[in-house]
Parts: structure tokens; sequence; C-alpha cells
């Protein structure tokens, strides 16, 4: 009867460990598909007033030409992406060719 016990056991701790292996990828899975549905930060939001942003980089006053917030250290978008997450705006988007006055370059 020990053995069967022992059996069980191993086979919940087995268990256990499998899942705790696949619980951080099924995480990271969960927030990229979360970050899809992200809304479009606007230049009326109060943080994007607040750092003068600006949906497209030409508009903006004081920017240096080819500053983009897709060249931004802070801009987490992908590659080519037309926009993407920034630190300074949680939650939200800013368009690849935006600009605020924290951008800082690579």
């Amino acid at each position: 009867m020990a053995a069967g016990f022992d059996d069980d056991r191993r086979a919940l701790l087995r268990r256990l460990a499998l899942g705790l292996t696949v619980l951080p990828l099924a995480g990271m899975q969960s927030r990229r598909a979360h970050a899809a549905d992200l809304p479009l930060l606007s230049e009326g939001d109060p943080a994007a007033k607040a750092l003068d942003y600006v949906e497209d980089a030409s508009k903006a006053k004081g920017a240096q030409s080819g500053s983009l917030c897709s060249n931004c250290s802070v801009y987490g978008g992908a590659d080519g992406a037309p926009a993407g997450p920034c630190t300074l705006f949680p939650g939200k988007w800013v368009k690849a060719n935006g600009w605020c006055k924290s951008w800082s370059g690579l």
C-alpha cells in the first residue's frame, strides 16, 4: 500500500512540475493577446498633453528631424508595425510615427 501512495505522490509532483514550467508561457501568450486589444493614445489624453504627444512627428513643435516613437528607447512596438506600446503610456499604444517631448534615442 505504501508503494501505491508513493507512485501517486510522484505522479502529482510530476504534474505540478510540468504545470509550473508551462505557466509562464501561458501568461506570456495571454499578455500578447491582451496587448493587441489596447487602445491608441489620443492627443487629447491628459498624459499625452503633459508630454506634448502628437500622432504625426512632422507636426511636433521642437521635434528633431527623424525622431519618432518607433526609434525611441522606451517604445516597445515591433519593427514596421503602425503602433506599439510605450512605457510612458501604460495601457495604451502610440503611433510609430508619433512623437513626445520625452523622446530618447536608442
